[in-house]
């Protein structure tokens, strides 16, 4: 694992976002896997302000999400406002393909399926992730085997907790279980990209580089990857024992 340490989370973005648009610049049929949240915020940003400004070609390249709460899509806290309203609604330019789970089917088992088969027709070139203050990637919780594939999960409080502050939603509002990608499925990628930011994911970001790889820290299976770079700013670079 390539660990990347900043300033600040906009030092962070930048160096995220560099990642994201190398990627499609070296390819121009990119496949690129993301996540969504406060930590990139900031690279979607820079991600609107490139295309839009005709500095990042867009049009070939697939854009896909690993995960999608249960819930109607149109809620303000689903993946798929979240997509539309920071990056597809805002650009001049659409990707070629564009995928994303849909949470709100009565039949989740046939929307697992479907997505097992768009995952397969596109392998990843890259697969952007965000840590969890319990050390989670996707919905995958503490426990989750490192085996598992795109399933049903249900979230720990904590995870319910950091979606209720960042949507402001209370605590009947907040969901509680999502579609994600399993642990094996975001290893199949050719390229991972992780951040985290601020002091609320200092314990998080610890146990990830300098714990044990374990299940009890989900992402700690990224250090066995051959081509993962996990980007940090100093706030959450603060309980390492080293710097990078």
């Amino acid at each position: 694992m390539e660990i990347i340490q900043t300033k600040d989370y906009q030092a962070l973005s930048q160096k995220a976002f560099d990642v994201l648009a190398d990627t499609i610049k070296q390819n121009e049929n990119a496949v690129v896997n993301t996540t969504t949240g406060a930590s990139y915020d900031g690279l979607f940003d820079l991600l609107v302000q490139a295309i839009n400004n005709d500095e990042l070609p867009i049009e070939n390249t697939v854009m896909m999400n690993l995960d999608e709460y249960i819930a109607d899509r149109d809620k303000k806290f689903t993946v798929h406002t979240y997509m539309r309203e920071k990056l597809y609604d805002l650009i001049k330019k659409q990707p070629k393909v564009i995928e994303l789970l849909d949470g709100s089917l009565a039949d989740l088992d046939s929307e697992i399926e479907r997505y097992n088969k768009v995952l397969k027709e596109y392998p990843r070139d890259l697969q952007i992730l965000g840590l969890g203050v319990n050390g989670h990637l996707g919905a995958n919780e503490p426990g989750t085997p490192f085996e598992s594939r795109l399933f049903l999960a249900d979230s720990d409080e904590s995870t319910i907790q950091s979606t209720m502050g960042y949507q402001n939603l209370t605590r009947d509002e907040a969901p509680t279980q999502m579609l994600t990608l399993g642990l094996a499925d975001m290893m199949d990628a050719k390229k991972i990209l992780l951040v985290a930011s601020g002091t609320r994911k200092a314990e998080a970001v610890k146990a990830t580089i300098e714990g044990p790889i374990n299940e009890d820290c989900p992402a700690s299976i990224l250090r066995t990857h051959p081509n993962a770079i996990f980007i940090i700013d100093d706030a959450a670079a603060s309980l390492l024992d080293k710097k990078y």
